[in-house]
């Protein structure tokens, strides 16, 4: 064979196996379809999707008990790693990219989250928050942090006069709703275990929270995020998080302030240093 003719073939066959490669990844996921997700696990984790299933319907629950929307234009894709990658590890176990829209209209993205199962979690691993990592407890609140944003998004699409977006607003709000939804509204031990260890940190770190020059500062977006929302929720109601968000006002600022009234941020901070120095873990 011509030496020159046998270099072509060679890297045809390269760039066969190349191009193929995606397939031959995609064929080892199995798929669990929903109506506005699918989950995606390999073999041996069967029990880990069942797992996930069961939070990304409650997770739709609380869209449509707390925030009154259900996604219906939104499709995502939520693939269980068996192990970790440079993007998904112990330290950041979940991971959500959205959005992009179909000629349909719907707006689809991909949830990567470490399962559950992995290998990985069987070191002694704590959160923030000294909570072990290993158990249903904290991936039911990372899975529930990583979905609960489809419905903050859907809550503001439904808005008919625009208003403020949400990656707009501090971190501190993003990731703090998003953690207070997944603490708040997932298992009865983090219902009252991680609570009260978050409320326990607050309290050891009063001077994370800041106000007024200008804003309101929170130096942790997830446990003083959190911890914010929860000072909300007590004081003006809970559905003050969705009133935030379905609010027409240009900045959140200005959509704080609003359902805030009648107070002056640096008296709304008063109150808010007022409720943790008397809050009892």
């Amino acid at each position: 064979m011509n030496k020159t003719r046998f270099s072509f073939i060679a890297l045809a066959f390269v760039i066969l196996a190349i191009v193929g490669l995606p397939f031959q990844a995609q064929s080892q996921w199995i798929e669990h379809k929903s109506t506005h997700y699918t989950v995606l696990s390999q073999a041996g984790y069967e029990k880990d999707a069942e797992f996930a299933d069961k939070w990304l319907d409650r997770a739709e629950q609380l869209m449509k008990t707390k925030y009154g929307v259900t996604p219906d234009h939104y499709y995502i894709s939520v693939y269980l790693l068996p192990a970790p990658t440079d993007e998904i590890n112990v330290d950041r176990s979940g991971h959500n990219r959205c959005c992009a829209v179909t000629k349909l209209g719907t707006k689809t993205g991909t949830i990567k989250l470490l399962t559950l199962s992995a290998a990985a979690w069987g070191q002694n691993l704590k959160s923030s928050l000294g909570l072990p990592k290993s158990g249903e407890d904290y991936h039911a609140k990372v899975l529930m942090s990583e979905y609960i944003p489809i419905g903050h998004y859907t809550v503001q699409d439904g808005r008919q006069s625009g208003g403020w977006s949400y990656y707009d607003a501090p971190n501190w709000f993003v990731q703090g709703l998003q953690e207070f939804d997944a603490i708040f509204h997932t298992t009865e031990n983090n219902r009252t275990g991680a609570t009260k260890r978050l409320f326990e940190w607050a309290k050891r770190n009063p001077t994370k929270f800041t106000c007024c020059a200008p804003g309101l500062g929170i130096a942790d977006d997830y446990n003083g995020g959190a911890t914010f929302m929860a000072f909300l929720a007590e004081n003006f109601g809970e559905d003050i998080h969705a009133r935030i968000l379905r609010s027409s006002s240009p900045t959140f600022e200005s959509a704080l302030a609003g359902e805030t009234k009648p107070y002056s941020l640096t008296e709304l901070f008063s109150i808010f240093q007022k409720w943790l120095d008397q809050k009892q873990p």
